[in-house]
């Protein structure tokens, strides 16, 4: 807000400044119009005047007799030579020809008296110095003036900015896939208007995106039925069918079935149907158990838990075992599916986060791809054969449940040479209910 309010005020300062500029500058020329025609005039009136009365006196009498005169004027008068101050040239010519010369630096005004070597002038003229030169008062009341400014600016521009920030954190949470966030903003708030378009477009997006769910979900259910029934009636399949047949058409309608559960799982986890339930877990031997069933189900592959500080052993962390589990499962499945036979297993924590590493001496993933990995439906190249298998939602799963533990998935590369999967989760867990996966927070909203 303070880089805001700066630019804000100093702009409504300059704009008053050179308001207050403009209008001295055009109330200066009017006073200066004004001032010299009636300037001139009395210093006319006071010539003429002057000579009448001192036209029987010698001229180089006249300072001795005004003296005696006590004529109450604002200004001094006396009756010089000519020659007595320096003019310029059109000067000279002007006072020669019986012009009214002023002299703009001391404000005084000098006139020939016709047919002498001598000259009548009158000033300094204070009132032309009050006109035009702005005293240490005027800066100061000026100073007040826009320092004051800041006063209302302040005063407007505060509640503005916190709903400005309301309106940021909303479409954060919009971004985030909180679908349920919405903008709520006075009537006669200046962004009104904008809140209401934020809360029309989050209703068309909650809209569609609801539509898609449950279809996803009614297609995923409705296939269960017919896959039980193929199933059931495989199994009940006379002895006609070859083995070999019968494996395959068993391992299809398998791998069918795989796919449906790892479409409802990803749609409960985006709808937020399943909210964790934590639990205080032992990691290190936790972590033993899985490596040691899928050290089972891979036996052709290496799994090996590296070495971790003694004092991790018997610490627990707060998480839901049976999703990290799933998570975890899914990221040593990949590992032994891509990887040359050797995968590795990290737990790590430095008070307040842990995180597990799954590392495998496989292809690796290129940099430009270690997003995109993560989202639902997306497999590389490389992976899509018949050996590795996989329907692309494995790691998107993966990187859901973390965020609802607070936490994130990532990628980088491995020391194995292959790649290196990263689950990191706080501490301490986060409200559950209003938990949403990936959301940053707003802790530098105020100090912007």
């Amino acid at each position: 807000m303070r880089r805001i309010f700066i630019q804000f005020y100093l702009t409504l300062v300059i704009s008053f400044i050179g308001a207050i500029a403009l209008a001295g500058a055009i109330y200066g020329q009017v006073v200066d119009k004004v001032s010299d025609r009636y300037l001139n005039d009395i210093f006319r009136a006071t010539v003429s005047l002057l000579q009448t009365t001192l036209s029987e006196e010698p001229v180089d009498q006249w300072n001795a007799r005004l003296d005696t005169l006590g004529l109450s004027l604002p200004y001094p008068i006396k009756v010089e030579p000519l020659d007595t101050y320096e003019l310029s040239a059109d000067n000279r010519a002007a006072l020669a020809d019986g012009d009214i010369v002023m002299l703009a630096e001391t404000y005084q005004f000098l006139q020939r008296v016709p047919e002498t070597g001598y000259m009548l002038t009158l000033g300094p003229v204070d009132y032309l110095y009050f006109l035009h030169e702005i005293q240490s008062f005027d800066y100061l009341m000026l100073g007040l003036a826009a320092l004051f400014l800041g006063v209302p600016a302040f005063a407007w521009m505060r509640p503005l900015w916190r709903q400005l920030m309301h309106l940021k954190r909303v479409a954060r949470q919009l971004g985030a896939g909180n679908l349920d966030a919405r903008a709520s903003l006075p009537d006669d708030s200046g962004v009104a208007e904008l809140g209401s378009t934020i809360n029309t477009m989050a209703d068309n997006l909650q809209s569609l995106i609801q539509s898609r769910r449950e279809l996803l979900d009614a297609v995923s259910h409705e296939l269960r039925t017919p896959i039980a029934r193929l199933r059931y009636r495989l199994a009940m399949l006379e002895d006609g069918v070859a083995d070999d047949a019968r494996e395959a058409m068993d391992r299809d309608i398998s791998s069918i079935d795989r796919m449906i559960e790892e479409l409802l799982l990803y749609s409960r986890l985006d709808q937020g149907h399943d909210l964790l339930h934590p639990e205080r877990l032992t990691l290190w031997p936790w972590l033993n158990e899985v490596l040691a069933r899928h050290g089972e189900d891979f036996p052709q592959v290496c799994y090996t838990l590296r070495p971790t500080p003694a004092s991790l052993h018997d610490q627990q962390a707060e998480v839901d075992g049976f999703y990290l589990e799933r998570a975890l499962s899914n990221l040593l499945r990949n590992a032994a599916r891509y990887g040359q036979g050797e995968v590795a297993v990290t737990l790590g924590c430095d008070g307040q986060h842990w995180w597990i590493e799954v590392e495998d001496n496989g292809p690796g993933i290129p940099e430009a791809e270690r997003e995109r990995v993560f989202e639902p439906f997306v497999r590389l190249d490389h992976s899509r054969n018949r050996r590795t298998g996989g329907y692309g939602l494995g790691l998107a799963i993966v990187r859901r449940i973390m965020g609802w533990h607070g936490g994130q998935a990532s990628v980088q590369a491995s020391a194995l040479g292959g790649a290196c999967f990263v689950l990191r989760w706080p501490v301490t867990l986060p409200r559950l209910h209003s938990l949403v996966p990936s959301v940053r927070g707003d802790e530098a909203d105020e100090a912007t």
